[in-house]
């Protein structure tokens, strides 16, 4: 069994937060420090696919068009039968309303998927709707939030926001709504809880976030040459591909891992080790804990940006990780459980 660790120190800036320990749910401010984990070795599962990553992936001469060609084959996956897609406009914004057959729908999350904020549209994103519908029980809402840089920001920041308003005004209680983003999508999620909560507009229950990346800057990191997919000079053009010189890339309005916090609801964070982007998640998480946000962060040793979506290839890592999100989910919400859970 792979387990997580845990970063809970509320009152320490992102370095306190350099050892990997077990998961616990953190409130502000500092609580102990649990006993640490040993190193672990990652599945063969997981290290075949890291060996099947090509050279130049994150070439950081490589512009949003090579940038789309290069994550085609990753994204585009083929959908289950079971599962349902209806296109639906909430907000005036497309989205991808996801359904699975023998799942409840009562629960819903509202996914702001990611790419980099180049890449990719939504009708090649349903297997990452059908991950979480199956992982957590639920619905799915999942914005076609317009993509850089032929719509910079904050595009996909109004395209989000637009759209979880619209769903709102069908009804939805938001106390029955799971905030999910992964990679760039984390931004934007956190993004859209800074926004609700300035405007005085109800929240969700909560908000997780899967390697999100909240530090467009991103700093030098210490898993340089030990993440399998990212560089800081990669990352870091796609932060500008979204910005296009109108903001600087650690402006709290792109970059939440600097913004004021408080208020917001639950947030569970999970990152990755070999993480590029690790260390912006890390800033946010002290940030809330210091704004007295509650903050569950699992540190996953070995893991790699997005390692969530091999979940389907059977990657035990990625099993584990959904089953804590899941746990998550259910209990800051009051959707139902499905009589039946397969991985």
């Amino acid at each position: 069994m792979y387990h997580p660790a845990s970063f809970c120190r509320g009152n320490s800036p992102a370095h306190a937060f350099a050892s990997w320990h077990r998961p616990v749910a953190c409130r502000p401010l500092s609580r102990p420090l649990p006993e640490k984990v040993p190193a672990m070795t990652i599945s063969p599962a997981l290290q075949a696919i890291i060996d099947a990553i090509p050279a130049d992936f994150a070439d950081p001469a490589a512009d949003y068009r090579a940038v789309r060609a290069m994550f085609a084959p990753f994204h585009g996956r083929p959908v289950s039968a079971d599962l349902k897609i209806t296109l639906r406009h909430y907000g005036g914004v497309r989205c991808g309303d996801y359904v699975l057959q023998g799942h409840p729908s009562d629960r819903i999350a509202f996914h702001c998927h990611g790419g980099a904020f180049v890449s990719t549209p939504l009708d090649e994103y349903h297997f990452y709707a059908e991950i979480i519908a199956r992982q957590i029980d639920c619905r799915v809402i999942m914005p076609d939030y317009r993509l850089a840089p032929e719509h910079p920001y904050p595009a996909a920041h109004d395209d989000c926001f637009n759209a979880y308003c619209g769903l709102l005004d069908t009804g939805v209680s938001p106390g029955n709504i799971v905030l999910i983003g992964e990679s760039c999508g984390g931004s934007l999620a956190l993004g859209l809880l800074l926004r609700l909560r300035d405007a005085g507009l109800p929240m969700p229950a909560c908000c997780i976030s899967l390697t999100g990346w909240f530090d467009l800057s991103v700093a030098e990191s210490p898993t340089r040459g030990r993440d399998p997919f990212l560089t800081p000079e990669w990352v870091r053009n796609r932060g500008r591909d979204y910005v296009v010189g109108q903001l600087a890339l650690d402006d709290p309005r792109v970059s939440p891992a600097f913004a004021a916090m408080h208020g917001l609801p639950p947030l569970y964070l999970q990152i990755g080790e070999y993480d590029t982007v690790r260390e912006g998640a890390l800033l946010l998480a002290a940030n809330a804990l210091r704004s007295g946000v509650e903050v569950t962060m699992e540190g996953w040793p070995g893991m790699i940006q997005g390692w969530h979506g091999l979940v389907n290839e059977r990657v035990p890592e990625a099993i584990a990780a959904w089953a804590g999100i899941r746990k998550f989910a259910h209990a800051k919400t009051r959707g139902t459980a499905a009589s039946s859970h397969t991985g």
